[in-house]
């Protein structure tokens, strides 16, 4: 994004894993930014004279309003009680914060709106965040806003360390597995470097479902990459990583990397499904994510990336580079 003090960021979901990557990319290029944040965070955005903070509630329609006004130019949303922060309920509010946030960039005159959703699949009726990802699609196109939707596939981030990396959260300071419901940070408990201590890989279903796992690094760089290309607004895009990959094929790259056999543990579609009716009502946010789970086994999503990498201007990062590269942090 040309840096201009025309030009003035607003994100929504600062402090998440994605949206605090965006506030450094941001900073890093000296792009001025406001972090949206609720009162009492302790999240801290990185030090830069063009980074502001906004104290409010996405439940508040006026401090939404307030926080898009001035000049805020642009609007990135990553904001989600999909995986919720303690006292939250599960995606109860999901709807009420996207209303809110349309009514602010309407009053605010705001040019562009980027919003990460799910990728998208003929299951989404099974998934309970990707029901509520589709609602939020429709009220942002239908709001009248310039937009940019990116469909983002799985984030290695997250899914290889539920695989059991804990490289994965490597240099990681708002883990999305440790916010919010207590199976999450339960699993991460249970499962957390597994894969590099003991060399298990727990993969889902029998492992061979092919996905294009896409670091939440280069998420971050096409949200922030399209703020400058008018070219991408009102627009749906799919964004998944460079290679289609089998979660066996994930294990073995981990396998020659750690230098050790890694066995992989089969996580059967059924288990997961079972999972799923159990945490129903003990932990909303914990049955989603063995609907994600079971749904990864089954269902494979390997887009082409060439087009959206050309249009961009950008180069995505594969598998083995990524690992490489936790290992390094």
């Amino acid at each position: 994004m040309t840096n201009s003090n025309k030009n003035r960021v607003l994100v929504f979901g600062a402090s998440g894993q994605l949206g605090s990557r965006i506030m450094e990319i941001l900073a890093r290029e000296q792009i001025p930014a406001v972090a949206f944040l609720r009162k009492g965070s302790n999240y801290q955005p990185p030090e830069s004279g063009q980074t502001i903070i906004h104290t409010g509630d996405l439940a508040d329609a006026d401090s939404v309003r307030e926080a898009c006004a001035g000049e805020v130019t642009h609007v990135i949303a990553t904001a989600s009680s999909i995986v919720p922060r303690p006292g939250d309920a599960f995606g109860a509010h999901d709807l009420l914060f996207y209303h809110n946030i349309l009514d602010g960039c309407r009053a605010g005159g705001i040019k562009h709106l980027v919003y990460i959703s799910a990728f998208p699949s003929p299951h989404d009726d099974q998934v309970p965040e990707f029901v509520i990802k589709r609602e939020v699609e429709q009220l942002i196109i239908q709001s009248g806003i310039p937009y940019t939707i990116f469909r983002g596939a799985a984030f290695m981030d997250v899914y290889f360390a539920v695989m059991g990396s804990s490289l994965a959260l490597e240099g990681v300071a708002h883990p999305t597995l440790l916010r919010g419901y207590w199976l999450t940070r339960l699993w991460s408990k249970m499962t957390s470097g597994i894969l590099e201590k003991y060399g298990i890989a727990l993969v889902p279903g029998n492992g061979k479902a092919r996905q294009a796992f896409i670091s939440i690094d280069d998420v971050a760089r096409c949200m922030v990459r399209v703020l400058d290309l008018p070219a991408t607004r009102n627009r749906v895009f799919e964004l998944a990583g460079p290679e289609g990959r089998s979660w066996r094929e994930v294990a073995d790259i981990y396998a020659e990397l750690l230098g050790r056999r890694v066995f992989k543990l089969p996580l059967p579609i059924w288990l997961l499904h079972l999972l799923e009716g159990l945490f129903r009502r003990a932990s909303p946010a914990g049955a989603n994510m063995m609907s994600i789970l079971a749904l990864l086994a089954r269902y494979e999503y390997t887009p082409d990336m060439t087009p959206l990498c050309r249009e961009l201007g950008v180069e995505l990062t594969d598998i083995r580079t990524f690992i490489k590269r936790k290992k390094e942090c």
